[in-house]
Parts: structure tokens; sequence; C-alpha cells
């Protein structure tokens, strides 16, 4: 009989130290949740404004997301909140009509109060040039982002361009 209990009290200990990993994986995993949805939640709203060509409501969304010294990095060249609202919000009016804007995270990993994350970002629609012809564009662009925690809210603090692919009617052309 003591073999058995002593299986037991064995087993038992694993089960216990078992429950205590999985217990601290799965708080791990919803920290990684809570910064998945809080970014994915400001990046909808902004994407909700562009498509209805809101460019104050694309503002809005986007310095509710954005830390006090959000800089957007493209080719090497810093840019501030202002100058980047400035270039996305022109992109938004150049555009007759924004049929699609959507968003994915490729990977996200979380460092305590500081995260990093390879976003893919695309947007269609129609662009009339001055010649009144209208264009289908499709555009996507792959971005590194870096996360800071800021009073209890995950906020992007710098959003560096990579790779991005621009079509005109199909066909590839350069921003």
């Amino acid at each position: 009989m003591a073999p058995v209990a002593a299986y037991f009290f064995l087993y038992w200990g694993v089960v216990k130290r078992l429950s205590l990993v999985l217990s601290l994986v799965s708080v791990a995993g919803l920290s990684h949740a809570d910064l998945r949805s809080e970014v994915t939640a400001a990046r909808q709203k902004m994407e909700k404004a562009a498509m209805a060509k809101d460019v104050k409501g694309a503002e809005a969304a986007m310095k509710a997301s954005v830390t006090s010294d959000f800089k957007y990095m493209q080719d090497g060249k810093p840019q501030d909140f202002k100058t980047f609202m400035s270039n996305f919000t022109a992109s938004i009016v150049m555009m007759e009509k924004v049929t699609s804007s959507s968003s994915r995270f490729i990977s996200l990993k979380e460092h305590g109060n500081t995260a990093t994350g390879h976003v893919e970002l695309m947007m269609k629609g129609v662009m009339k040039n001055p010649d009144k012809t209208l264009h289908k564009i499709d555009w996507t662009g792959a971005f590194t982002e870096e996360y800071r925690k800021v009073g209890g809210k995950w906020k992007t603090a710098v959003m560096t361009a990579g790779k991005q692919k621009f079509l005109v009617d199909g066909k590839p052309a350069k921003m």
C-alpha cells in the first residue's frame, strides 16, 4: 500500500506543478491577447474612419492610439505625428472611394511594458486623376511597430515602413 500512496503523492505534486505552469502560460497569453486586441481595436477605428473618408475621425483615432513622442520612419527618415497624419490624410483625400482598409499581425512579441509587432496594412479604393479618369488602387505595406504601455493602455511609439506594393489598375506603380 505504501508504494501506491507514494505514487499518488508524486502524481499529485506533478499535477499541481503542471496546473501552475498552465495558469502562468494562460496569464501570459491573456496579456498578449490584451495587447493584440487593444492595438487591433484602435486600428479598426482608424480604418473605419478612412473608409468613410472621415479625416478628422481618422486623426482622432490615430492620436488616441499613439504615444506623445510617436515617430514614423520611412527610408530612415523620421516624421513626427503631425507630419505623418498630414501625409496619411492627404492619401485619404486623394481617394474617390476607399473600398477596403484592413490590417493583420504577422508576429507580435511582448517584453514587459514594451512590444514589437510586424504588421501588414492594406487599402483598396478608387482614385480620380486630375483629368477625371478613375483608377483602381491596391496598396499593401509591411511595417514594424514598437508599442509601449502608457497609463495602462498599449500605444504605438514607433512605426517603421518596410516593403510596400502599390498597384494602379492592377499594374505596379511607384508611390
